[in-house]
């Protein structure tokens, strides 16, 4: 049985004001789910600045510490959301997340593979996935955008993911999408996602939370029936759930022996 759950603070005009709302949703939470296991946070949930480079800490900075002093001073596992940040030897910054553990010791970090608009003019791009461990299930970090390319979830299931983790930043106005995207990889690789969305004003752009834990109402195997838990829209908020990841994989295993390889269908154009 995973415990798990979503913060979701407001992006304020300052760290400070940041870091004191995320702490305050924290302690919320643990005092009302004190057996919660891992929390995930948003891709953003720090201020951004005009000039985007003013945005870029050094690798493993102030964002970085603050995230492992809580996993530490509160004996929980975060995942980080995403953290902008400059590294030696490396021509252009990254989108990475942090993965915490409850004694604050970093396990490891997932770059964004898939950049969005600008962030390509501005970071590299992550070339490798990584499958982590928590307690006796997997899990991969996809960060925003990986989840709307049917590849990055799929391999991650093929690879032995029990459950996929997204921080997101997805505006207003692309929420209808993202909604379908969370749902459709659900479905299609028969795991539980949890998609933790940033609520904010920033860039002209307003950004309404809406985190979402999908997972699979035990039963119901054929058709599949999602079970969705869902935070505030335009507020801060919690989200937390208990999900069996036994029942999703007895799914997953029924589902991937009917995929076809694509090499293997022949197309004929008649056009």
């Amino acid at each position: 049985m995973l415990k798990i759950a979503c913060i979701q603070p407001n992006v304020y005009n300052t760290k400070k004001e940041c870091y004191k709302e995320i702490e305050l949703l924290l302690r919320n939470l643990l005092e009302k789910f004190h057996n919660c296991e891992i929390i995930c946070l948003p891709e953003r949930w720090v201020p951004i600045n005009d000039n985007l480079a003013k945005n870029i800490q050094e690798e493993k900075g102030e964002d970085y510490n603050f995230i492992k002093n809580l996993a530490k001073e509160y004996s929980i596992s975060i995942i980080s959301g995403g953290i902008w940040e400059k590294r030696k030897g490396n021509f252009k910054p990254a989108i990475t997340s942090y993965f915490f553990n409850e004694n604050g010791e970093e396990i490891g970090r997932q770059d964004k593979i898939h950049l969005y608009s600008y962030e390509k003019e501005q970071f590299g791009p992550g070339n490798e996935l990584i499958i982590f461990k928590h307690n006796h299930f997997n899990f991969a970090i996809l960060i925003c955008f990986d989840m709307a390319f049917f590849e990055t979830p799929r391999l991650a299931i093929e690879n032995g993911a029990d459950f996929l983790i997204s921080p997101t930043q997805i505006r207003k106005e692309g929420m209808e999408n993202w909604d379908i995207y969370l749902r459709a990889r659900a479905l299609e690789n028969r795991v539980p996602i949890i998609g933790c969305n940033t609520f904010g004003n920033f860039f002209k752009r307003t950004f309404i939370g809406n985190s979402k834990i999908i997972s699979f109402t035990e039963g119901y195997i054929s058709p599949s029936k999602l079970r969705i838990i869902q935070a505030p829209i335009n507020k801060s908020g919690i989200i937390y759930d208990k999900i069996d990841l036994d029942f999703p994989r007895k799914l997953r295993k029924l589902r991937l022996v009917e995929t076809i390889e694509k090499n293997i269908i022949k197309v004929r154009k008649i056009f």
